[in-house]
């Protein structure tokens, strides 16, 4: 899936995701970051991407 910012508002999916909780693990929350090179957001708890661009 390839994730675009969203013209209609001006944020980014990233900026939407920023907070939600970790789809993975019961206790996470997605914080901004770089995943392997990419900005992301990832899990603080498990560290996995919710969502990358590149």
């Amino acid at each position: 899936m390839q994730l675009t910012d969203d013209a209609a508002t001006g944020r980014s999916v990233l900026d939407a995701l920023e907070g939600d909780g970790c789809s993975y693990c019961e206790d996470g929350t997605l914080v901004r970051e770089r995943y392997h090179g990419n900005a992301a957001v990832v899990c603080d708890d498990c560290h996995t991407p919710g969502a990358q661009v590149w």
